[in-house]
Order: structure tokens, then sequence, then C-alpha cells
């Protein structure tokens, strides 16, 4: 719990909309592959058969940068730094733009800036395009943060939480995202291949602050608990002792060497995510079979720690008596007490990593459908975009659905590591607001709530319609409207000569 702190305050986010035209058609990329012969007909048909119809994204709807968008590039995607730098500066800049603009903050009010994405890191940092940018005040506390995977727009707020405590009357900007185009994986290892069809382009800007009186009426949420957990093991720690080819019964002695402090439950090493080279030296993310299970472990282990913080009283004496029966008599003793978490809280912004993930989620939170269905709209509608998920998710959640007054979200977030952070907030007021990211989704009523007008070309088209029409009624009787008046002006001696 954070009661003893400052108050750590959420004033608004931004979810950035790539261009209309970075969509991705997976019915034309497959086509492509085909013309090309990029991949194999086998190999095509477990990408599309397998992977794109299980995998919870649209066919056509998410964003791929035209460096590595298959329509664009076709057979020749570039991953080098130049074509990265472009995406990652569209992407985090069109959504710090944006936050700007809905909060009206200027540039010079950022105290703190904090900035993340896994595989992409330059330097000059990314936090270092930011400030130099927008022409932040020399003085800002800037920092980035790599290498935690989609768990890092969550577990981020830990961060910042401190830092809002040591810099007194701070506005902080916290900027996530992953850079697409590095990690596109141009071979044919299927582990790395997966990521292909499921990470797409995207990006996040959220204005947290501790000026509660600035604020005051405006702020959205405040930061009640946080639970930040690294879950470190075996299976689903990454190692460079590890490579994808053979392994050498010295490296597992030099391994058990770094991990005597470990309880190793595997003899043979299966990491569950990491970036790195195929046997053929091409980069890529490697997705083990085991994501799924590692992670809803790992989850397990947070909600563990965030429970007594969020059940109600008779859950948390279930909680209780069942943790100290196991404790006492074994882990026989009693079944693992398993808390409905949709009854404490509102609204879930969890990690939409892809459609197993979710059902992973699901199933260790006992959430119903309607709990995830913003995460999966997340998934379906702009894929996985790392890091920012959780935050498209709350964008979802505000504009479609709107949050009450004394209302809790819990924000959870799983990445590389096995990491998994959890973040648990409260409404300080009503919030209904429109993002554009989810104005498509949003029921015409709800958008009239919102005083957003309907996005319905038919009608915009038979509005512009009526106004040409009544445009030239008008024009026809001003027209005649002249004409009388003439009229009316000849005299007497005019007429009398006609």
């Amino acid at each position: 719990m954070l009661s003893s702190r400052k108050p750590v305050l959420l004033i608004d986010l931004e979810n950035y909309v790539p261009p209309e035209e970075y969509k991705v058609s997976m019915e034309n990329v497959a086509r492509m592959w085909r013309e090309t012969k990029m991949y194999s007909g086998e190999e095509i048909e477990w990408m599309m058969g397998k992977i794109q119809s299980k995998s919870g994204l649209s066919t056509y709807s998410a964003h791929l940068p035209p460096a590595i968008h298959p329509q664009i590039c076709r057979d020749k995607p570039k991953t080098d730094l130049a074509s990265a730098y472009d995406e990652c500066k569209m992407a985090v800049v069109g959504a710090v733009e944006g936050l700007l603009a809905r909060t009206g903050l200027q540039p010079s009010d950022v105290d703190i800036l904090v900035t993340t994405c896994s595989i992409y890191c330059p330097t000059p940092s990314m936090a270092s395009m930011v400030v130099n940018h927008f022409k932040m005040k020399k003085e800002i506390q800037s920092y980035h943060l790599e290498g935690m995977g989609c768990a890092n727009g969550v577990v981020a707020i830990n961060m910042i939480s401190d830092l809002l405590q040591a810099h007194p009357n701070a506005n902080a900007v916290f900027v996530t995202t992953e850079t697409t185009t590095p990690a596109f994986y141009a071979g044919h290892d299927k582990h790395r291949m997966v990521t292909n069809i499921l990470f797409r382009m995207g990006a996040a800007a959220v204005l947290l602050s501790n000026k509660s009186k600035f604020w005051d009426g405006r702020a959205k949420y405040q930061l009640v608990c946080i639970v930040p957990h690294g879950d470190f093991d075996a299976k689903s720690w990454y190692t460079p002792f590890v490579s994808a080819a053979v392994v050498s019964s010295a490296t597992y002695l030099q391994l058990a060497a770094c991990l005597t402090s470990r309880k190793l439950r595997f003899l043979i090493l299966m990491e569950a995510i990491q970036y790195g080279p195929d046997q053929d030296g091409i980069n890529g993310i490697y997705l083990g079979k085991n994501v799924v299970s590692e992670a809803s472990r790992a989850l397990t282990k947070a909600l563990y720690k965030i429970a007594p913080s969020v059940l109600h009283p008779v859950q948390k004496l279930r909680f209780a008596a069942t943790y100290a029966v196991r404790k006492l008599l074994g882990p026989d003793a009693a079944s693992p007490y398993t808390p409905n978490f949709s009854g404490p809280v509102q609204h879930f912004a969890l990690h939409a990593g892809g459609a197993r993930v979710l059902d992973g989620i699901a199933k260790a939170m006992q959430l119903e459908e309607y709990d995830m269905a913003p995460s999966r709209a997340v998934l379906h509608d702009y894929g996985n975009v790392s890091s920012s998920t959780t935050w498209y998710t709350l964008g979802f959640i505000e504009t479609v659905r709107g949050v009450q007054k004394g209302d809790t979200i819990l924000q959870v977030g799983v990445g590389s590591g096995i990491k998994c952070g959890v973040n648990y907030w409260q409404a300080l007021r009503d919030v209904d607001d429109l993002h554009e990211a989810w104005q498509h989704r949003a029921s015409p009523e709800r958008l009239a709530q919102l005083n957003a007008p309907a996005v319905d070309g038919r009608h915009a088209m038979v509005h512009m319609a009526m106004r040409v029409i009544f445009m030239l009624v008008m024009g026809v009787i001003m027209y005649l409207f002249m004409l009388l008046q003439d009229a009316s002006f000849v005299q007497p001696q005019q007429i009398s000569e006609l």
C-alpha cells in the first residue's frame, strides 16, 4: 500500500494511432509470400492456419511500419538502425504530442521523463530523442528502460512512483512502445516466426504527477498499490551461455555455478522468451512453448502479493485460512484458493500478448468474458503492442464503457524474465473520455454522450449532399430575389419608352 507516501496521480493518457496506410491485410500478405516465395507453402499454411487464425488479431486492422510491412517492402524488409529510428520517432513523438494536446501541458512543464522499449535501444537514448525533439528543460530527470519486454509498461510505474517521491511538485511523462523494425525475424525458426504475426506498431504516453492541488478535479486516478515481481528460474531465464544450437555439458556446469543460489527445476533449460540469433545467426524473439505456463506462474505469485490489498474481507479470510493449512500441513492438505477478482475490481487492463496469454490470465484470476473484452479488443484491433497494451486497454475502457468515481482498475503486465507487474488504481472522478484510437468501437449513443460526432461514411455523404442541395436552392432564391429587386426600380418613363 502507498498510504504513507505522497499520492501518485494519473492525469491522462494517449494511445497513438499509426497512419491508415500502415494497416496490414493478412490476405494480401499471404498472397505476397506465395508470389515472392519468401516462405514455403507449408510455412505459410502454418502461419495463417495455426498462428494467425488463433492469435486473436483481426485479419485487417493492426499496423506495421513501411520498413517491414509486407505489402510495402514485399520480400525485402529493412531492419537497420535508420529504419528503426524512423518508426520509433513517429510513434513516440505522436504519442507525446497527443498527450500534450489532451492535457494542455507544455514541454517545459515536464520534470521527469521515462521511456521504455525492450529491443531497440539507440545511443543517444530514446529519452534523449524526446527531450531534444520537444526542447524540454535541461534539468529534466530522464531515463530509458529496456529488456523487460511487455511487462515494462506496468513495472515502470514502480520506478516513476519512486521518482515522484524523491521529487516533490513534479510532473512525470511515461512513454512506452516496442519498435517492431529491429524485432522483425527474417529466418525460418517457427519459435521466432510467431512474433512476426503477433507484434504490431504502437505507443502510449501517460502523464503522472504528485501535484495534487494543481491537478485537483482533473486527475483521473490515484495509485493505490504496486506489485513488481521478477521470476527467475531455469525454465524462463535467458543466459548468454545458452544458444539455439548444441549446448555442451561444460555450459551446464557454468550455468549451475551461476545459479547456485536458485532452485533448478529442470536439468535442461527451456527459455520462455528471449531475443537472439537462431542456428543461422538471424536475430529474432524466441517464444518457447512454456510461455503461457510460465507467465501464469509469475502472475499467480504477483496476485498472492496484491490480494490482501484488493480482495473483500471474506475472500481474505478464505485466502489466509487456505494458506495457513497448506503451510502447516503441506500442499496436499488443501487445494490452492483462487479468488475471483471481478468482485472487488471493476475494470481490468490486462496485457494482450496473444489469445492464449489472455486465456491463461483469465483462468488465473477467475475472470468472466466481460472482464476480458477490453484486452481482447486491443489484441484484435492493434495486435500485441508490447508494453503499451495495458494503456490501450485503459483507453478502450474510458471511451467505450466509462469509469465511475471510486471504481478500481487492476493493471497487469507480463513479459520476459519472466517478469510480472500489477498496479492497482482508483478513480478520483467519473471518467468519460474519447480516445481517437477507440472512437470506432463506441456506439452512436456513447459518442453522443461524449459529445463526439459519430464516424459514419454514409451519413457524412448524405449530410454533404443535403448541404450542397441547400446551397443551390438558396442560390436560386437569391437570384430570383435580385431579379425582383431590379424590376422594382424600373422608372415609368423607361416603361413608356419600351
